[in-house]
């Protein structure tokens, strides 16, 4: 069993640009294998942050092929932060105008190893540029968690939102992850005040590593991400952080301490609830 791996999370400030958006995850991804990073994971709406998602499903095979290509040629595991899907995972397609924001978990061959479709949709009031999120007019949740092996690694998938709700990151812990990733767009107020506290808790709670590659700087005159991507490891502490730039976290996981943490301080044995859902 893998012992220690390099992981990295990829910041990146995405615009409506997708050509721009993935011409820069490129070199981001190209950085990571550089530093030896066995598995990356991109930022939410990594292709394209803003404008017509519906129109850019349009485009999901491609963007799927595209990811498995880098992985391919890097040899590196890649978790594709989230892309439009008109699609449900069983082909019937998701109503007009909405779509599905899905996670894609692909290996260092370029095979897709599993997929996740965004739980939990941003309906909330910030007291920012922007005011009023709601991502349920544009997106449609998915119904399924999802535990993928990537890099040696048991790895549960979530999405920014999702980092709220500590129930999701029990099934996962529960259903066997070693990492928890979190691909998110956490906005510069929400961010500044719960993100570190989140990740850190989440991590703590669950035995987990947990990781999130945030988006970063001002998308547009009213919409500003947070940044600040970071490893958290099991006893919540901060492994690895960046600042408000785009830029690449490469940072070491390393599972015997994990088993260590774990072994002092089992919750999950203790843990007397069982989550079912969704």
């Amino acid at each position: 069993m893998t012992q220690s791996v390099k992981i990295a999370a990829i910041q990146m400030t995405s615009s409506n640009d997708v050509q721009a958006n993935l011409d820069m995850a490129r070199r981001a991804l190209q950085k990571a294998a550089g530093q030896d990073a066995a598995l990356a994971v991109l930022p939410e709406n990594f292709a394209q942050y803003g404008g017509d998602y519906r129109g850019l499903s349009a485009q999901y095979v491609w963007l799927k092929e595209w990811l498995c290509e880098q992985a391919r040629t890097l040899g590196m595991a890649i978790i594709g932060g989230s892309i439009p899907a008109g699609e449900r995972p069983d082909g019937s397609p998701v109503p007009a105008p909405r779509v599905r924001t899905r996670c894609l978990a692909i290996d260092e061959k370029g095979r897709v190893q599993g997929s996740y479709d965004k739980l939990h949709l941003f309906d909330a009031q910030v007291n920012d540029a922007q005011g009023r999120y709601c991502e349920s007019d544009v997106f449609e949740p998915g119904e399924a968690t999802r535990v993928v092996t990537l890099a040696g690694l048991k790895v549960g998938l979530a999405i920014c939102y999702d980092l709220r709700f500590p129930a999701l990151a029990q099934r996962l812990a529960s259903d066997g992850a070693d990492l928890l990733v979190y691909p998110s767009a956490f906005t510069a107020v929400t961010g500044a005040a719960h993100w570190e506290l989140l990740m850190r808790a989440t991590a703590l709670q669950s035995g987990c590593y947990t990781l999130g590659a945030n988006q970063c700087g001002q998308h547009a005159p009213r919409r500003a991400s947070y940044g600040h991507s970071l490893l958290a490891n099991p006893w919540g502490e901060v492994e690895a952080t960046l600042g408000d730039s785009p830029d690449v976290l490469v940072a070491t996981l390393d599972l015997a301490t994990m088993k260590d943490i774990r072994q002092r301080i089992p919750v999950q044995q203790h843990q007397r609830l069982t989550i079912k859902g969704p």
